[in-house]
C-alpha cells in the first residue's frame, strides 16, 4: 500500500479533476472516493488500523481538494460517505464501523479547513442512510451511529453541539426521503443517539434534545412530512435515552423538549405522554 501522503495527495488531485466545472459534485466526489478505495484495497487484507488510516487519508485528500477549487465542502459530504462505504464493501468491513470512521474523520477534516461543520453533518448522516441501504443496513441503525459519530467528533473539534444535533436530525429526514423509507423509527433513535452521545461527551444533554427537535422540524418542512409528527418523535427518543442516564437527566429533556418548540406543540409518545 502506499503511504498516506501519497493518498491524500493523489485523492486530492482527483478530486479537482473530477469536480471542477461539474455541476454534480455528489456524483463526482463519489466516483473518485470509492474508486481510489477499491483500487487501493483490491488483493489485499487491509483491516484495523491500517483500514482507519487509508479512510481518513481519502477523506483528508477528498475535502482538502474540494476546499480548494473553492466548492462549498459541505455539498460534498454525502458524496465522501457514500463514497467511502461503497469503496470498503467488497473487503467485508463492517459497515458501521466504515461509517462512523469516514464521518469523524469527516468532521475533523472539514474543521481544519474552516468548512461548515453543521452542513457537513446533516450531509453525512443523508448520506449514510443512503449507503446503509445499499448495504442492506437499516435507515434508522445508520443513522443513529452517523449522529452519534457527529456529536462525538464534533466535541473534539470544539465544535458546537447544539447547531451539530440539530443538523443530523434534519439529515434523517432528508436520508430516509431520499431512500423512501418511513422516517419515525429513524428521528427517534437518532434524537437519542444524539443524547447519549453528548450526555458521553459531557455537553448539555437539554439544550442538544432541544435542538434535536428543532432539526426534525424543519427536516420535515423540508420534505413535506407532518412537522408536529416528527417533533413528538424526537423529543420521544431524547427523553428514552435521557430517562437511561437517570432522573434527573430524564427530567431535564423533558423539560427542554415539551411545549411549543419552533411554532410547533409537541406531543410526546407513550409511556412518557402525560
Amino acid at each position: 500500500m502506499k503511504e498516506g501522503g501519497g493518498i491524500i495527495g493523489k485523492v486530492k488531485d482527483g478530486i479537482v479533476d473530477a469536480i471542477h466545472g461539474v455541476g454534480d459534485i455528489t456524483g463526482a466526489v463519489v466516483d473518485v472516493v470509492s474508486g481510489t478505495l477499491e483500487k487501493t484495497l483490491k488483493g489485499t487484507r487491509t483491516v484495523g488500523g491500517e483500514l482507519t488510516s487509508l479512510i481518513k487519508d481519502t477523506v483528508i485528500g477528498t475535502v482538502q481538494g474540494v476546499s480548494e477549487i473553492g466548492s462549498e465542502i459541505g455539498s460534498a459530504a454525502k458524496g465522501i460517505v457514500i463514497g467511502t462505504m461503497r469503496g470498503t464493501k467488497e473487503i467485508g468491513q463492517n459497515t458501521l464501523e466504515t461509517l462512523s470512521g469516514s464521518v469523524r474523520a469527516l468532521i475533523h477534516s472539514v474543521s481544519e479547513v474552516g468548512g461548515d461543520v453543521a452542513h457537513t453533518a446533516k450531509e453525512a448522516v443523508q448520506g449514510g442512510i443512503v449507503a446503509a441501504k445499499e448495504m442492506g443496513v437499516g435507515a434508522a441503525e445508520a443513522a443513529s451511529e452517523a449522529a452519534t459519530s457527529v456529536i462525538k467528533s464534533v466535541r473534539e473539534v470544539g465544535g458546537e453541539l447544539n447547531s451539530a444535533a440539530r443538523s443530523a436530525l434534519t439529515g434523517v429526514l432528508h436520508g430516509a426521503k431520499e431512500v423512501g423509507v418511513t422516517a419515525a423509527e429513524s428521528i427517534r433513535s437518532t434524537a437519542g443517539a444524539v443524547v447519549r452521545a453528548t450526555s458521553e461527551t459531557g455537553g448539555d444533554i437539554a439544550e442538544v434534545a432541544k435542538n434535536a427537535v428543532e432539526g426534525a422540524i424543519q427536516g420535515a418542512k423540508d420534505v413535506g412530512l407532518d412537522a408536529a409528527d416528527a417533533a413528538s418523535e424526537a423529543a420521544t427518543g431524547a427523553i428514552e435515552a435521557a430517562s437511561k442516564i437517570g432522573s434527573g437527566a430524564a427530567e431535564k429533556v423533558r423539560n427542554a423538549v415539551t411545549g411549543t418548540i419552533s411554532g410547533v406543540k409537541v406531543i410526546l409518545k407513550e409511556p412518557f405522554k402525560k
